[in-house]
């Protein structure tokens, strides 16, 4: 047997995903949407790799996966079974840029019947109980003499807020509002309300929808939105919910008398953790259900090796409501029952990114620090089983290292968790580089998933470490708040404090150490290098440089700015710039590697620009390289070989500064394509 090799940059296009797992009704299979990359020509005329999906399903008692869409272009998502099991509704961009509705008939096999080609295409599809009828949202349709204008008067008019979104781009006038098609009829457009809609689910009896709104157009930019139902019949809609906070998820009953939906009231603001709570189907007070539950009621654990969608809203089945919850870097599921909430996978069970439920067994999506997401089942005692791991002949042939976990206290002694991953090949008696990575948010959290770039960083004779520090998810409500309003503060402590637990260990350099993270992460990187000279090298990604100007220019910033920064800009403008890095730029002389992309709406480019062209004045040593076609979300889900480029300018700015290799030129990597250059013997 030949030896294993190390993950590269390249090792991406071998990586293959799972999402979206779907069980059937009778529990007896499985539906999720398997998703590779291959080399086609895109709209732009440019053939490159990029991602491709179809639904593939897998029994429940085990065996091959089988495909079910054959889709020649494009990408097949969201498979929605029908309540009597017999036919598969999706998602797919096969005939353009586009998702619209498609039907499969899994009695009459064959091709698969496009139900929709609507102008701004097909979301979040849920169906009838009859299995006669879906609703779905969109944003609508274009006529002829629209879609002619439209090329002609091409200037945007802005009058909301927000009016634009990461990942989505510039809003469309148009909100996307609820629409349904009845099985051999068109689909037609049931609300018309100038908010953005979501979430919906048909009641039980079919008569009506339930679904998540703001109730004012001046709540559109804040987070908070209440949960309605929509009669079909009268056409009307009326709230059930006043929150002061968020609202998602909304699910029925099995009687359809009440709902139960996750959200918050807004106590301690973006930093509130995600709760269950209850409504009466005629309305009336909310209650909260998981009081006294620390735990967010969402999957926050960071990857970079996800791709898709992942199901999480509550399912409540005869023996109470199912969902997960992320605690201790770790995402589990459990169950609430008569005021009591149960634990349901063990602490060292696969973390779920998205789950479904159906006749006692529970389909999921779940990874390691060793495997990539992978398709599992748990069965009605609580065995789980692995159905079906994409990777698994891939992983036999690549050297995948175990990262070792690791406590300390803070400098006021509250309890902190780590991971470090070492170099390749290590031999005693050496010493090697060792890259802090600290993660986004901040309300997120490292814990038990894959990390592509991680062992990509450890292969090529780098150490990664990577800590929770306070604010992060996980570890209780007032662990998750502390960094709130405190940017830079007590959180520069605890990661300044991993470094100097890190320097105990007689493998680690002290001149040789690095620093990288993206988003609030990129933040953190400006912030620690515009305040201590302890690194050799730094790189920041998707990154906040002033926080006054993010206010303004990010997709959150007057929601997020004005709860995790202490109000607005102009009420006090040194709560902003005391903790803006940018106003410390003179301090930086750590060479500084920026990656950023074009299109990046939550931290916009000009954050970037702003650090870059100050360090450039002050004559330091830095890089900035800018990604086209991109946004936040560039290092997760980009264009392969984006994604594939982003990590080669990481590993030769690190490879310069902490393994003394030679910094590839600018026009060397003009001169070549992602993937082609290979790291320096």
């Amino acid at each position: 047997m030949s030896e294993p090799r190390r993950w590269t940059p390249e090792t991406l296009l071998d990586l293959r995903f799972v999402s979206d797992t779907q069980i059937s009704p009778d529990g007896r299979t499985v539906a999720f949407v398997y998703s590779w990359i291959e080399e086609f020509t895109h709209s732009d005329g440019v053939c490159r790799p990029g991602y491709r999906s179809a639904i593939h399903t897998v029994p429940v008692e085990g065996g091959t996966p089988h495909r079910k869409t054959y889709a020649t272009t494009g990408r097949d998502a969201a498979p929605r079974w029908s309540p009597d099991g017999r036919k598969l509704a999706f998602l797919s961009t096969r005939d353009g840029a586009i998702f619209q509705l498609f039907l499969l008939d899994l009695d009459r096999g064959g091709e698969a019947q496009q139900l929709t080609n609507l102008a701004y295409g097909v979301a979040e599809v849920h169906w009838r109980h009859d299995s006669q009828a879906l609703v779905f949202i969109s944003r609508g349709d274009k006529n002829k003499e629209h879609k002619r204008v439209e090329k002609l008067r091409d200037e945007k008019i802005i009058e909301r807020l927000p009016f634009k979104f990461d990942g989505v781009g510039y809003l469309q006038p148009e909100y996307a509002n609820l629409w349904m098609v009845e099985l051999g009829q068109p689909p037609r457009q049931l609300s018309a309300e100038e908010y953005d809609h979501s979430d919906p689910m048909w009641s039980p009896d079919g008569s009506e929808i339930a679904f998540v709104t703001v109730s004012r157009a001046e709540l559109e930019h804040t987070r908070q939105a209440d949960v309605y139902v929509f009669n079909v019949a009268s056409g009307e809609s009326r709230r059930l919910t006043s929150t002061a906070g968020p609202a998602y998820h909304p699910t029925w009953s099995p009687d359809g008398t009440q709902l139960v939906y996750i959200g918050h009231n807004n106590h301690t603001g973006n930093a509130s953790n995600e709760a269950l709570w209850g409504v009466s189907r005629s309305g009336g007070d909310a209650r909260l259900l998981s009081a006294g539950f620390e735990y967010g009621l969402e999957n926050s654990v960071a990857t970079d090796s996800r791709l898709g969608r992942f199901p999480q809203r509550p399912i409540w089945r005869a023996d109470g409501v199912y969902f997960i919850a992320t605690a201790a870097a770790r995402t589990r599921l459990y169950r609430y029952s008569d005021g009591e909430i149960s634990q349901l996978t063990p602490d060292d069970a696969p973390s779920i990114s998205g789950f479904t439920c159906a006749e006692g067994y529970t389909a999921f999506t779940g990874s390691t620090q060793t495997q990539p997401d992978a398709v599992y089942v748990r069965e009605p005692g609580g065995q789980l089983r692995l159905l079906f791991d994409p990777n698994a002949e891939l992983l036999e042939t690549l050297e995948t290292l175990p990262s070792e976990h690791f406590s300390y206290t803070a400098h006021d002694e509250l309890d902190l968790e780590g991971w470090v991953l070492k170099p390749a090949a290590m031999q005693a008696g050496q010493r090697y580089p060792l890259i802090l990575y600290i993660h986004g948010g901040p309300h997120s959290a490292y814990g038990h998933s894959f990390f592509h770039e991680f062992q990509m960083l450890a292969a090529a004779g780098f150490g990664v470490l990577y800590v929770n520090p306070r604010g992060g998810t996980g570890y209780g409500q007032d662990f998750r708040a502390l960094v709130r309003q405190d940017f830079g503060g007590d959180d520069y402590r605890d990661l300044m404090r991993a470094i100097d637990v890190a320097l105990e260990w007689d493998w680690v350099d002290p001149q040789r150490l690095g620093v990288a993270g993206g988003s609030y992460g990129g933040y953190m990187v400006n912030w620690i290098i515009s305040h201590t000279d302890r690194f050799a090298a730094a790189n920041t990604q998707r990154c906040l440089s002033n926080l006054m100007s993010f206010f303004g220019t990010s997709d959150i910033g007057p929601y997020f700015g004005e709860d995790e920064f202490g109000g607005k800009p102009w009420a006090d403008i040194s709560k902003f710039i005391d903790r803006s890095p940018i106003r410390y730029v003179d301090k930086i002389s750590t060479p500084l590697l920026i990656i950023h992309a074009d299109e990046d709406h939550r931290c916009p480019a000009e954050q970037a620009e702003q650090l870059y062209t100050a360090l450039k004045v002050l004559e330091q040593p830095v890089r900035f390289v800018r990604f086209p076609r991109e946004g936040h979300e560039l290092s997760r889900s980009g264009e392969p070989l984006h994604r594939i480029a982003r990590i080669e300018y990481i590993l030769d700015w690190f490879g310069h500064y902490l393994h003394s290799d030679d910094l590839t030129p600018a026009d060397q990597f003009r001169r070549t394509v992602a993937g082609d250059w290979r790291a320096k013997e």
